[in-house]
């Protein structure tokens, strides 16, 4: 099995949800333990309201090697 690291940025086109570069490469260095590593980048037009879905998510997970 594979541990794959999986981080997604969501930002929104109105550019007050930028995720720097910088927080990517903290996030990425702390990482171990990780066989790969997948950074996505997601916009949405524009999100409002209290939720976090704007920012940096990470996913780790097992994947089977085929």
């Amino acid at each position: 099995m594979k541990r794959v690291a999986e981080i997604l940025v969501v930002e929104d086109f109105t550019g007050k949800t930028h995720v720097s570069e910088k927080d990517i490469r903290e996030l990425v260095s702390s990482l171990s333990n990780v066989d790969m590593i997948r950074v996505n980048r997601l916009h949405v037009p524009q999100w409002e309201g209290e939720s976090e879905v704007v920012g940096i998510h990470l996913i780790v997970r097992e994947v089977a090697e085929t």
